[in-house]
This record gives structure tokens, C-alpha cells and sequence, in this order.
């Protein structure tokens, strides 16, 4: 028997109603009980996490999801997923953008170049996603500071969370459409369906890291 191959291609219709996107950090506080000065710690821990709720939608719509969740058993399966009300940059970048230089895994900051938007002012803007690789080794980031290119296409960028994988200097990074690899967050799926027929599904997903 031939299992599915992830990650799975997402259905695109319909448009999801509401999305909620969150990172999840994880950190450990002690706190003095005589001074109350606090201490601390935060960990290697940071993964996207989202609940996207899909809108009323018909049996012959809603088959496609129905079969998209099944065959992920679970949190097993991956799929490729963005933010879908962010699919757009803010910023002025229309052309390739490459790494100008190494990203090394924990650094928050990221060497960039567009050969052809050259001295282009607000080429990127904080708030705008990128992607960095491709398939399952897609990772999905925010920038967090707005950038202008310089007479070369050279800028660099804050970013979170920090970088996960190294990728090396040339390799494309992706601002339309930036996607991560994702998998469910519970191992039961399913969907409800009303006495017309309008079926109703949530997604509750998690990156997926590996």
C-alpha cells in the first residue's frame, strides 16, 4: 500500500471566514518573594500556530476538505500553509530576492539582496512574511523592521522567530504567498454538517519541525 507523500497541497476554495496566527514561545520565570525582582529564562522553543475556520460550504465543496483531512492520519501528515490575509508583501519588492550571505541557524537577522530593485526605498516592510526553502523544508518568517535596498540590492532584516535552519548565501527567499510546513494539532479530525447540508470545518494546526 502507498501512504500519501507530504506535505499534502492544501484546498484553496473556499476562502477561510477568520484566521487566528500566533507564535508560541516558551519561557521559565522565578520571581523573589521578598523583592519581587524577577529572572527569566527563555528557551530554543517557537512555532506558529493557527486556527483557521472555513465558511459554510456544501457536500460537493466540502469533500475536498473532508479528504484532505483523512489523509493526514492525524498529526502525521503535513501540509504547506501562510497566512491567508497577508498573501501580499506591504513592501516595494516585486523581483527575486536572494540571501546575501550565509543565515545561520538563531540569528534574528538576515543579509538580503535584489539584483534588480536597486536603491528602492521601503522595499520590504515590518509585518510582511517570508519563506525560506522549499517543500518540507519550508520555514515561515515575519520581518520586523522595514529595510531600503542600497545602490547594490543589498538589505538586511530583523526577523522572527529566528532562523531554524541554516540556508545558504544565494538561496531564494520567498515573499509572495510565504509559507511553512504545518500539521494538525489534534489527532481527531472531523466536521459537522446541518440538516441542509451545509457543512462546517476548523483547522487547529501547529508547525511542524523536525
Amino acid at each position: 500500500m502507498t501512504a500519501p507523500t507530504y506535505p499534502l497541497t492544501i484546498p484553496t476554495s473556499p476562502a477561510y471566514s477568520t484566521s487566528r496566527w500566533a507564535l508560541q514561545r516558551r519561557t521559565s520565570m522565578s520571581q523573589s518573594p521578598f523583592t519581587g525582582n524577577q529572572q527569566v529564562a527563555e528557551f530554543d522553543f517557537a512555532l506558529w500556530t493557527t486556527e483557521l475556520n472555513l465558511p459554510p460550504m456544501r457536500r460537493a465543496t466540502a469533500s475536498a476538505w473532508q479528504a484532505f483531512l483523512l489523509q493526514l492520519h492525524g498529526k502525521r501528515g503535513t501540509f504547506l500553509l501562510g497566512d491567508p490575509d497577508a498573501k501580499n508583501p506591504r513592501g516595494a519588492v516585486n523581483a527575486t530576492v536572494t540571501l546575501a550571505s550565509t543565515a545561520s541557524i538563531d540569528d534574528y537577522q538576515i543579509d538580503l539582496n535584489s539584483a534588480t530593485q536597486l536603491s528602492t526605498s521601503d522595499i520590504v516592510k515590518a509585518g510582511d512574511y517570508i519563506q525560506i526553502g522549499g517543500g518540507s523544508a519550508a520555514k515561515l518568517h515575519m520581518i520586523c523592521s522595514d529595510a531600503s535596498s542600497d545602490g547594490s540590492g543589498n538589505f538586511s532584516v530583523q526577523i522572527e522567530p529566528a532562523i531554524k535552519a541554516s540556508a545558504s548565501s544565494g538561496s531564494s527567499v520567498v515573499f509572495t504567498n510565504a509559507q511553512g510546513v504545518f500539521r494538525l494539532s489534534d489527532d481527531l479530525v472531523g466536521w459537522d454538517a446541518s440538516e441542509v447540508s451545509n457543512y462546517g470545518i476548523t483547522l487547529a494546526c501547529t508547525e511542524a519541525l523536525s
